[in-house]
C-alpha cells in the first residue's frame, strides 16, 4: 500500500470547474490516509494570479528576462490545525471535509497565452514537521461577465472609418485611394456575427492585388521587473481574402465574421486583451499597404437596444446555413443549456461566453455559406 495520502478535490454540481466571478463555490476534499500521519496542519489554499515571462537578447549578447506577477485571489481554509508547536497525528482511514467560499466580483477571466497566463487553482496542503509539504491541486476556470450594455461610450452605434492614401508626392502625387469600412455596432458576444462593409474607390494608377479582412486579437503583456516593458502579440481569429481593385476602379464587399469563444475585452491587468477588425488593401511593390483598423469589444452579455438592421446583422439567419434548423438549435437552445451545465443554475446565468465550447466546426459551415456581396464599378 502506498504511504502517501490519496486526496481528491471536487466541486459540487460543477464537474467542469467553470465559475463566474462573484459566484459562491462549494466542494469536497476527500482524503484517504494509508497510515498515521503527523502534520502541523491540513488546509485548502485557493489562489488566482497572472504571470508574464519572456526574454529579449540585445546586440551586446545580454539576455534579459522580463517578468511580472499580479495576485487576484488568496483564500485559505484550515481543515486541521495544531494549536501548539507539536504536530497532530491523523489516524489512518478516509476523512471528508466540506468547503465553501465566494469569489471576488473583480476577478479577470482565465487566460493562457504565449508569454503569460491567468490561472486559478485550489490546493490541499499537508504541512509536515521537518519535511517538505505535500500538495494536491486542481485548476478551475473563472469567467468575468462583461455586460456590453454598461460600457461607455455606447457600443450600439454604427461606426465608419476612412483611410485616404496618395501615392508619391509633389507633382507626381497620385489621385487618392479611399477605403471606407463600416460596422453596424462595436460590441459583440461569442456566437454573434460581425458584419463588415467595405467600399473602395481607387482613383490612383496603382492596382490593388487583393483585399484582406481580418478579425484580430491583441494581447499586451506588461512586465514589472527588471523594469516596465510591453510585449505585444497579434493573433488572427478569422479572415477573408477578396479580389482586388483595378486602377481607376472601385468595389464593395460585405463579409460576416463569426465571433469565436474568446475571453472578454480587458485592459486593467498585466495581460490586456483587445480585439479589432482590420481591412488591408494589398498594393504590389509597396512595403506598407493601406489599412483600416476598427476596435471592437467582446463581452458576455449582448447588447439589447439594437435597431432592426443591427439585430439582423449580428445573428445567424436561416438562409446563411445549409440546414434551416441550425440557427434555433445551436444558438437559441444549446447555448443556455450548456452554460447552465458548466456553471450551475443558481447564479442567474446570462453569460454567452463558453470557455469549453469549440465553435470551430460550426464556423467552418457558416464561413463557407455566408451570403457575400461584391459590386464592381468603373
Amino acid at each position: 500500500m502506498a504511504s502517501s495520502p490519496q486526496c481528491t478535490i471536487s466541486f459540487d454540481d460543477n464537474y467542469h470547474g467553470v465559475f463566474f466571478a462573484g459566484q459562491t463555490i462549494t466542494g469536497t476534499v476527500d482524503i484517504d490516509l494509508p497510515k498515521t500521519k503527523k502534520v502541523k496542519g491540513v488546509l485548502l489554499r485557493v489562489t488566482g494570479l497572472a504571470c508574464v515571462l519572456w526574454t529579449e537578447t540585445y546586440g551586446t549578447g545580454i539576455t534579459v528576462a522580463f517578468q511580472g506577477r499580479e495576485d487576484f485571489l488568496k483564500h485559505t481554509i484550515d481543515f486541521v490545525r495544531s494549536e501548539t508547536d507539536d504536530p497532530i497525528e491523523m489516524a489512518p482511514g478516509r476523512q471528508i471535509y466540506k468547503f465553501t467560499f465566494q469569489l471576488p466580483t473583480t476577478l479577470p477571466t482565465s487566460f493562457e497565452g504565449d508569454y503569460g497566463y491567468i490561472r486559478y487553482t485550489a490546493r490541499v496542503v499537508f504541512e509536515r514537521p521537518w519535511k517538505f509539504d505535500l500538495t494536491y491541486k486542481i485548476a478551475f476556470t473563472v469567467v468575468n461577465q462583461l455586460n456590453l450594455n454598461t460600457v461607455t461610450p455606447p457600443l450600439n452605434v454604427a461606426v465608419v472609418q476612412e483611410h485616404i492614401k496618395h501615392f508619391y508626392c509633389g507633382p507626381c502625387r497620385s489621385e487618392p485611394l479611399s477605403i471606407n469600412v463600416m460596422l453596424p455596432m462595436t460590441g459583440y458576444v461569442p456566437g454573434q456575427f460581425i458584419l463588415v462593409t467595405v467600399d473602395i474607390s481607387n482613383r490612383s494608377n496603382k492596382c490593388i492585388a487583393e483585399v484582406k479582412l481580418k478579425l484580430r486579437r491583441q494581447v499586451r503583456y506588461s512586465s514589472q521587473t527588471p523594469y516596465k516593458q510591453v510585449r505585444t502579440v497579434y493573433n488572427t481569429l478569422a479572415k477573408f481574402q477578396c479580389s482586388g481593385v483595378d486602377a481607376k476602379g472601385s468595389a464593395g464587399y460585405e463579409r460576416r465574421f463569426l465571433v469565436p469563444p474568446e475571453p472578454p475585452t480587458r485592459s486593467d491587468t498585466i495581460i490586456r486583451l483587445e480585439y479589432f477588425v482590420e481591412v488591408t488593401a494589398k498594393v504590389p511593390g509597396m512595403a506598407y499597404s493601406p489599412e483600416v483598423q476598427i476596435p471592437i469589444t467582446i463581452g458576455t452579455v449582448p447588447l439589447v437596444n439594437l435597431n432592426q438592421t443591427q439585430h439582423r446583422a449580428s445573428i445567424v439567419e436561416a438562409h446563411m446555413t445549409t440546414a434551416s434548423s441550425l440557427t434555433q438549435k445551436i444558438f437559441h437552445s444549446s447555448v443556455p443549456s450548456l452554460i447552465s451545465k458548466l456553471v450551475g443554475n443558481s447564479f442567474g446565468v446570462r453569460c454567452m461566453f463558453l470557455p469549453l465550447i469549440d465553435y470551430s466546426s460550426l464556423y467552418n459551415v457558416l464561413h463557407s455559406s455566408t451570403h457575400i456581396r461584391k459590386v464592381s464599378r468603373s
